[in-house]
């Protein structure tokens, strides 16, 4: 290995890099098309003191001290005080240093530079903001020296370390969308606008089925107005048009992105085998302005901070920006923000990069703005390929990867992602080299900036919020619940609203939300596996519209179990898994104003609007709600699978139907729980599996504080109908849920003895009721509603008597404890601790 020598002033910066991460209701709203016309102008920044040097030419052998022009395989230094205009591709160079001071610009001409390295602590420049670069420039970074380390950066950098990087390419349509479908074989694109490509360009045609890898790359023959000719026909089938559904529109017409530029940087072809692309990282007090440049074998394999474009520990960015480029063939990522605020990430387009594309590292990235991006076929590592993911979390790689909510995410779309589109992904605290400073950082208490008509489709799930990272790079679950003082705990909610989005051809789901106070207004959600789960509380969906299946069948793959007509399944593995539009999960959970359409269930599997989550061990709230709900066809509107073996949650799936928009029976409940909904002014909904009840129903809870084993717990309603419930997965002591009918009587019969229960109900009403009996082998102490003390210890009664009573009492008959559990008049909840001993000692 090589290591190169640099004065002891740049050492300094350069030991902050090594530090590294740790591993650690109108038509549908699409995200805008990009504009051709050149970009908005940023807020105005100082000039730079290379502005008004002496200009020199390359070429002049004045320009070198001895007369003498740099040759193949040098590293080379630019003069002081000098303006160098590039006017020749030199000879490859070992690398190469532009100082504080100097300055070198392309020359407006084709020009190709090659160097293994380029250390800016001036200005690189290859056109203007004001005057784009019209030419062809090439800048190539070849690995020259193997293993060489340039100022902790590794190799085939391009480092700005207090200068500026400055590329200009012409101002071309991004991204556009199909305007017509066309068929696998087929060679003619029919666009949206036409655009100003030209034969030799090459495009990412995104896929419009579940299967990331049918987004394609392709080669432009020729350009019509709106027509575009392909080299070589195409292997999928492209969707390309819109379909309506009542007042709204569902459009999964697949994205056009084009990946050729006019600036390109680049390793050489050997990057291919060897997985060292090339990389620009912009260090504190550097400057990059990078638009219509083409970045291609960038990021380098494996290996931490080796991205296409880094942003390390900048702070402010605001300066700075990265638009209308491309990004692809990246071995690493494609634009990381690492320790960097205020940058602008815009109108940028991706295809074929490994592990999370967009990606805010620490989780004290603030203020960033992240915009108009169009980011296609994001992979997973493959180890027949040699990769190995960075963080565990890459195994499911995001296409925006977002670990503060604090920033503007507008515009987007996230398409062919072996993972997540957008993934808020939200530490406790910041990690890796934010860990000191960000201590009294709360990302998960923070209130969201700006997500805005977004889309994602073709990959698992569009829109995660959860499974936030941990300091070992590993994940867990993460309640997101935005706090008016994210350092305050106690402080108030505020709302977060996720506005505007559109999902499609997810296999998993369109969106998993898991927080409370969560809205999530206005979105599009079609044939997804799943439109959209909440694992929240206080969490709603308005104004939605879920569509089950369009006319989109899709390409299914030759492996692939196919459904009616040939369509492409969410989960081929899983051909029976019952599509649905809204999962309700924990709560309390609701949607409203939601217009549902396309659930027909098939000889293959069922389909409803609604559900519960599947396959459900953990606790639910009866009194998640449906109102303003509308249908706009004959749409199964329920259906509930059996419950699998040891899924409590699936013995309790209930929900309100609060004005009758889901059954026409205003304020009924409807249940799939056995206790429930075999009770005499249940009517049966067989085709949904469920009940529609009257009456009230709560969430009740039991559990062992001594950490004994009591599971299984059986409950039985009055009518003899019993369950049998496994516990929580995952807890210390024995913790039982379920949904109950108020005003009836249940009994509970653990499997083994304990010393201290606590059970009770919440969520509810001053005088609400519930009655329970439990075995009792004893004189058992009772204390109600979490108060552990003499002064509010139940008295014993006769049962006779205890239903007159108002919750301070009990009673034993027949070798059992009864209960009547009351909300008191201050509460909206009644708990009993039943103890062996005297304060439950």
């Amino acid at each position: 290995m090589t290591v190169r020598l640099w004065p002891s002033f740049l050492l300094l910066t350069a030991a902050l890099i090594g530090c590294g991460a740790a591993p650690g209701q109108a038509g549908a709203t699409l995200p805008p098309q990009p504009q051709e016309q050149p970009h908005a102008q940023p807020p105005e920044t100082p000039p730079l003191p290379t502005a008004n040097l002496s200009r020199v030419d390359w070429s002049a052998a004045s320009t070198w001290p001895g007369g003498k022009l740099p040759a193949a395989g040098q590293t080379v230094t630019l003069p002081a005080g000098k303006r160098v205009v590039l006017d020749v591709s030199p000879p490859d160079l070992a690398g190469l240093t532009i100082p504080a001071g100097s300055a070198l610009e392309f020359a407006g001409q084709d020009l190709t530079l090659r160097a293994g390295w380029i250390m800016l602590h001036g200005e690189l420049r290859v056109g203007s903001e004001a005057s784009p670069f019209t030419h062809r420039a090439e800048i190539v970074l070849t690995d020259q020296t193997p293993g060489e380390d340039v100022m902790g950066m590794g190799d085939r950098v391009i480092g700005v370390m207090g200068g500026a990087l400055e590329l200009h390419g012409q101002p071309r349509l991004a991204w556009t969308r199909l305007s017509a479908t066309v068929s696998a074989g087929s060679r003619t694109l029919t666009l949206d606008r036409a655009p100003d490509w030209a034969a030799g360009d090459t495009l990412t045609l995104t896929s419009t089925d579940f299967g990331p890898a049918q987004t394609e790359e392709v080669a432009v023959q020729s350009v019509s107005g709106r027509t575009v000719m392909l080299a070589l026909p195409l292997k999928y089938t492209h969707w390309g048009q819109d379909a309506k559904f009542g007042t709204r529109t569902v459009s999964e017409r697949a994205e056009v992105g084009l990946l050729t530029r006019n600036i390109r940087i680049s390793a050489g072809e050997d990057a291919l085998k060897t997985g060292l692309g090339a990389q620009i990282m912009v260090m504190a007090g550097g400057q990059a302005r990078i638009e219509g440049a083409e970045l291609m074998r960038v990021g380098q394999r494996n290996t931490l901070r080796r991205y296409p474009v880094h942003f390390h520990q900048v702070g402010d960015a605001s300066a700075s920006y990265v638009r209308g480029n491309s990004i692809h063939a990246s071995f690493n990522r494609c634009v990381t923000i690492h320790g960097t605020q205020n940058l602008r990430v815009q109108d940028n387009v991706t295809y074929d990069s490994v592990g999370h594309c967009i990606f805010l590292e620490d989780g004290d990235e603030t203020g960033n703005s992240l915009s108009g991006n169009l980011i296609t076929r994001v992979r997973a590592p493959d180890k027949k390929r040699g990769e190995t993911p960075l963080l565990d979390s890459d195994k499911r790689p995001a296409a925006f990867w977002l670990t503060n909510s604090a920033n503007t995410v507008t515009g987007n779309v996230a398409a062919g992602v072996d993972g997540v589109g957008f993934w808020y992904a939200l530490p406790e605290h910041p990690t890796g080299l934010a860990t000191e400073r960000g201590k009294t950082i709360w990302p998960r208490r923070t209130p969201l900036g700006v997500f805005s008509n977004n889309l994602a489709h073709s990959g698992d799930t569009g829109l995660n919020v959860d499974d936030g990272p941990r300091p070992d790079g590993t994940t867990e679950s993460a309640y997101y619940q935005p706090l008016s003082n994210p350092a305050d705990g106690k402080s108030a909610g505020v709302r977060a609203s996720f506005g505007g989005f559109t999902a499609y051809k997810q296999r998993d789901h369109g969106v998993w939300l898991r927080g409370a106070g969560l809205t999530l207004s206005s979105a599009t959600l079609a044939d997804n596996g799943v439109g959209a789960t909440f694992a929240a509380n206080d969490s709603l969906m308005d104004s939605a519209l879920l569509v089950g299946e369009t006319a989109n069948l899709g390409t299914p793959e030759d492996w692939e179990a196919k459904g009616a007509g040939g369509r492409s399944l969410p989960r081929p593995w899983d051909a029976a898994f019952p599509v649905r539009g809204f999962q309700f999960y924990d709560g309390h959970v609701s949607i409203q104003n939601s217009a549902v359409a396309a659930f027909k269930s098939t000889s293959v599997r069922q389909a409803s609007g609604l559900g519960y989550l599947t396959g459900n061990a953990f606790a639910l709230e009866p009194q998640n709600d449906a109102r303003g709900l509308s249908w706009l066809d004959d749409s199964a509107r329920v259906y509930f699978p059996p419950a699998k073996a040891g899924m409590d949650g699936d013995l309790a799936a209930t929900f309100l139907d609060a004005d009758g928009s889901v059954s026409g029976a205003a304020g009924k409940t409807i249940t799939a729980s056995p206790l429930l909904k075999d009770a005499p002014d249940c009517a049966a909904k067989t085709v949904w599996n469920a009940s529609l009840c009257a009456g009230q129903y709560a969430h009740l809870w039991l559990n062992d504080t001594t950490g004994g084993k009591i599971a299984p717990l059986n409950v039985k309603n009055a009518r003899g109908t019993a369950i049998s419930l496994s516990g929580t997965p995952g807890n210390s002591t024995d913790d039982f849920h379920t949904s109950v009918r108020l005003g009836e009587t249940y009994a509970l019969t653990p499997s083994g003895a304990s010393a201290h229960l606590r059970l009770g109900f919440g969520g509810r009403k001053p005088g609400d009721t519930l009655r329970l009996s439990l075995p009792a082998s004893g004189e058992p102490i009772l204390y109600r509603d979490w108060w552990v003390d003499e002064r509010n210890r139940l008295k014993k009664v006769s049962l006779a008597e205890l239903e007159g009573s108002t919750g301070d009492s009990y009673a034993l008959e027949g070798g059992r404890l009864h209960l009547k559990l009351v909300v008191q008049g201050d509460r909206d909840y009644a708990v009993v601790d039943v103890c062996a001993a005297a304060l439950c000692k």
